[in-house]
């Protein structure tokens, strides 16, 4: 406490940040930029250059003058790129009252957890999880409710896991498949427990679909909201489908009531999505075909070169790799816990992981790899990991 005016002030800060929990992958990150000579395969980064079409529309935008608000909901032609896109994919039909375009996943989770959370509403997330999904839904006053999925079940939760964290409070189950961290593809069945329960007991599904191109296991990506479209709000990105991660542009698609509420929300945080990003989404939404099998190529690739590689090694262990763009490594019979032995990794190899914990408590004991390095640089990193014994 302190006294300004003859007055005593209570700390500012609001209760959930005066005592915060660490934050691995935050302090990874800041660290990382400082590093020099270091293999880092720890950020969800693609290496590659946004592709050229998708840079000459930004420019040509640029060149005609779309350097101004677009409306709060989004520049028409984007949404009819996000409601063509579904509709040629998906065989999914929405109108423009269901979108609108946010600064990435990230924003469209954060305004639909403001949307549709009440204090003590409680929300579902599998662990490992995306760790931005915990400060979101306790910024929005909501109870954080986790299952563990386990690497028996592919890291999928089971229908009597989730059944079992229903109670008369849950408002919603996060998510997310092709899953970061683990690389999991929920199957159907896994997809339809979780429509079918949604139903049931009228919730809401929010379905982070981020990685949704990023599928290597000969099944095809189901969308969630093709099983419960009426229970189910979707946050896209085009960060890593196209990659363009520096564009921040993404999309919320949900029932119309839930849109419009985020849109009120969104009018006190940042208006409207940058116009210039939503005209380069909107063309790479009309050109998919022929630009992401490309990337979708270049990351299986290195999935499977370094699941094979390191796969050799008798004290490291990845599943056979599934989808996104990540690999979870088990590390357990190193004898060291994750953050230890990330850090030894660090100290000795000088190549970058994140320590599995920082995903929750069903991460420890394992690694988070990005193949987001060119094949060289991977080389290099699989020659690192082999001279390390234990």
């Amino acid at each position: 406490m302190r006294i300004h005016g003859g007055f005593h002030m209570a700390r500012s800060l609001s209760n959930l940040f005066q005592n915060p929990a660490a934050n691995i992958m935050s302090d990874i990150g800041k660290n990382a930029a400082l590093m020099t000579d270091v293999i880092n395969l720890s950020i969800g980064d693609p290496d590659m250059i946004t592709p050229e079409p998708i840079l000459n529309a930004a420019k040509d935008a640029l060149t005609a003058g779309k350097t101004h608000y677009t409306a709060s909901d989004g520049d028409p032609e984007y949404l009819d790129a996000i409601i063509n896109f579904y509709q040629k994919n998906f065989n999914l039909t929405y109108a423009k009252e269901n979108v609108r375009a946010t600064v990435g996943a990230g924003h469209a989770t954060f305004l639909a957890f403001g949307a549709i959370l009440n204090p003590d509403d409680e929300v579902i997330i599998f662990s490992p999880y995306f760790s931005p999904y915990e400060v979101q839904i306790e910024a929005h006053h909501a109870k954080v409710v986790v299952v563990n999925c386990k690497a028996e079940n592919n890291f999928q939760p089971t229908k009597e896991d989730i059944a079992a964290a229903i109670t008369d409070k849950t408002k919603a189950i996060l998510v997310n498949t092709p899953n970061n961290p683990t690389g999991a593809v929920y199957d159907q069945e896994t997809l339809q427990a979780l429509a079918d329960l949604a139903k049931e007991h009228d919730f809401y599904l929010l379905a982070d679909e981020v990685y949704w191109p990023f599928v290597y296991d000969d099944s095809d990506f189901v969308p969630l909201e093709s099983l419960a479209p009426e229970h189910t709000l979707v946050a896209g990105s085009l960060s890593k489908v196209f990659a363009m991660t520096g564009f921040r542009i993404g999309y919320l698609i949900g029932p119309a009531d839930v849109i419009a509420a985020a849109g009120l929300l969104n009018e006190g945080i940042d208006f409207s999505a940058p116009s210039i990003s939503q005209a380069a989404g909107a063309y790479g939404l009309q050109h998919i075909d022929k630009i992401t099998p490309a990337l979708k190529a270049q990351f299986g690739e290195r999935l499977e070169y370094v699941t094979t590689e390191l796969n050799k090694l008798p004290w490291l262990k990845i599943l056979p790799v599934a989808g996104s763009i990540y690999l979870f490594a088990d590390i357990s019979a190193t004898g060291m816990d994750d953050v230890a032995f990330s850090n030894y990794l660090l100290e000795k190899t000088g190549v970058l992981v994140i320590p599995g914990q920082a995903f929750g408590e069903a991460g420890k004991g394992y690694i988070r790899i990005a193949v987001t390095q060119d094949m060289a640089t991977l080389e290099k990193a699989v020659v690192a990991f082999s001279k390390l014994s234990f």
